[in-house]
């Protein structure tokens, strides 16, 4: 059936999604803000070398214990378990803040704020797990998803910015205060969400232990490993950025920490407009270029920065390299997901997210070293050559993985007909098309039955349908580019209604596990099946 689904579909729902949102956003904003509180702190004590070691400190743990901490959104109802991620990073916020207050030791303050690090590392895992339950239709869910993605790329600017004003106008003690006071929101607005406890788990390995997986999946496939290189140094950039982009601003620039995150904060900006951009290019069959030289582009610009010596072109520049870098990750998981077995894709994309924490914690431990090698001034240039050089010479095995993708043109066109999965991602968008197939029926046969279970979705390439829900016939017909069947399986339940051909029909069909992976943003939607649909109250097939 088709709706009015939009953007901003999420936030007319009634079921706590815009207040879990709302939390969400300002978790987010806190992620960035109290990070680059504490790199400002670092460096201000101990030079760019401490403000590596701090980075890097906070890095390992929550990239290696997050995952694993996160588990505990599968072991309590939803609500509760976000409620108490939210709680923990207040208190922990807390924790950091009255180290600063006491100025304690370099090593209690790092601590401190490696134990906040890691708490904000559990909560987005669990955020994510939490919003099928609150969705009352698919349109809503994809929604929360676009919209927690927007907010994503919106704080990585705000965050430092705001962080660098406070920290040069009140110093860092007093701005991690006001972390810890706008902390206190989430925790409270995510109390009584009245979720259930989640399904049964399923098999599917995640965190480290897929990780290790997909890399012996992938072992000697060097077009892929080549792809996920290139993926990674994304993260290399977005780590070294925090300790290079103090440095260039206090030492070249002669600001106050409110240019460096003014400065920081614009590759936040550039990675918003990249992924829109990514998006609209990922729609053709030539990836292997929208990856390479996104990567490229990152890389050129990344070591133009300290050629302006002035705030504002450097800002702009380091917009360009956000922007380079997420079109290549975009294309990049597109790509992915064209070309890997999907039986281990899950696996495969548990090392490409397993690369984020780690490689900005590499590229935190590089920026010192290349401070110390070649000055503030010039430390962005070998790197950035390197990130455009590793992407010129990726560019063989990608394109050869790029010539064993399967392309589905048809299949994508009618899919983006749906105006849900037409938000998704265009990697989702590819998982489905990849996993659908073509059903072609006579006139007068029943394609679903009332009563029937729900196991499939269903999207009409040609021909039309008739609907009937008990026993009485609806007016009008569904026709090319309708679609029908989400509400059994959204509801894990029987179909509501009996779906008739009414002339020659083609249908391209999904299977329900996939359908609900793409819209609830997971990899197997089969263990989610039944937190979701009793909220859905459509009257449809």
């Amino acid at each position: 059936m088709r709706g009015t689904p939009s953007v901003f579909a999420a936030l007319t729902s009634r079921t706590g999604m815009r207040r879990v949102l709302a939390a969400y956003a300002v978790y987010d904003f806190i992620e960035f803000y109290a990070w680059l509180t504490i790199i400002l702190w670092a460096f201000d004590r101990g030079g760019a070398g401490l403000a590596g070691v701090a980075a890097v400190v906070q890095l390992v743990p929550a990239a290696l214990l997050g995952p694993a901490l996160a588990g505990i959104g599968d072991r309590l109802p939803r609500g509760t378990a976000l409620a108490l991620a939210h709680g923990l990073v207040a208190v922990l916020s807390a924790v950091t803040w009255a180290a600063l207050a006491a100025d304690a030791s370099t090593a209690v303050v790092i601590g401190a704020s490696t134990l906040l690090t890691t708490a904000i590392a559990v909560v987005r895992p669990i955020h994510f797990a939490a919003l099928p339950q609150l969705a009352s239709a698919p349109a809503q869910l994809v929604s929360a998803n676009s919209l927690s993605s927007v907010l994503d790329g919106s704080t990585r600017f705000i965050g430092p910015v705001v962080a660098g004003v406070l920290v040069a106008g009140s110093g860092p003690t007093t701005a991690m205060a006001v972390a810890v006071a706008v902390a206190i929101l989430p925790p409270l607005l995510c109390l009584r969400l009245g979720l259930s406890a989640p399904a049964a788990a399923d098999d599917e390995e995640s965190g480290l232990r897929g990780a290790l997986g997909g890399l012996i999946s992938l072992w000697r496939d060097w077009a892929s490993l080549a792809l996920l290189l290139v993926l990674a140094i994304d993260f290399v950039v977005t780590g070294a950025l925090d300790i290079l982009g103090v440095a260039y601003a206090k030492d070249v620039l002669d600001l106050a920490e409110d240019g460096a995150g003014l400065l920081i904060g614009s590759l936040g900006i550039g990675g918003l407009l990249g992924a829109f951009v990514g998006a609209w290019l990922s729609h053709g069959r030539r990836l292997a270029r929208v990856v390479v030289w996104g990567a490229v582009l990152e890389g050129v610009a990344f070591a133009l920065v300290p050629v302006w010596g002035l705030l504002v072109p450097a800002a702009v520049t380091l917009a360009l390299t956000g922007l380079g870098g997420a079109a290549t990750v975009v294309a990049g998981r597109t790509l992915l997901q064209r070309s890997t077995d999907d039986r281990i894709l899950a696996r495969v994309f548990a090392v490409q997210e397993s690369t984020a924490l780690l490689g900005s914690a590499l590229g935190a431990l590089l920026a010192p070293l290349l401070i110390d090698r070649f000055g503030a001034g010039q430390a962005w240039v070998p790197l950035g050559v390197g990130v455009a050089l590793v992407a010129v010479a990726c560019t063989i095995p990608v394109r050869r993985l790029e010539k064993r993708a399967r392309y589905l043109p048809a299949e994508l066109d009618l899919l983006r007909q749906v105006e849900f999965l037409a938000e998704l991602p265009p990697y989702d968008v590819e998982r489905l098309a990849r996993n659908s197939r073509w059903v072609e029926l006579e006139a007068g046969v029943v394609v679903l039955r009332q009563g029937d279970l729900g196991r499939e979705f269903f999207v009409i390439g040609a021909g039309e349908v008739s609907i009937t829900v008990d026993g009485v016939r609806k007016s009008g017909l569904l026709g090319p580019g309708d679609y029908f069947g989400e509400v059994a399986l959204l509801r894990h339940t029987t179909r509501t209604a009996t779906v008739t051909a009414e002339s020659p029909l083609r249908v391209l069909v999904l299977r329900g596990a996939d359908f609900l992976a793409a819209v609830t943003g997971g990899v197997d939607g089969s263990s989610i099946t039944a937190e979701i649909g009793s909220r859905y109250d459509d009257q449809a097939a």
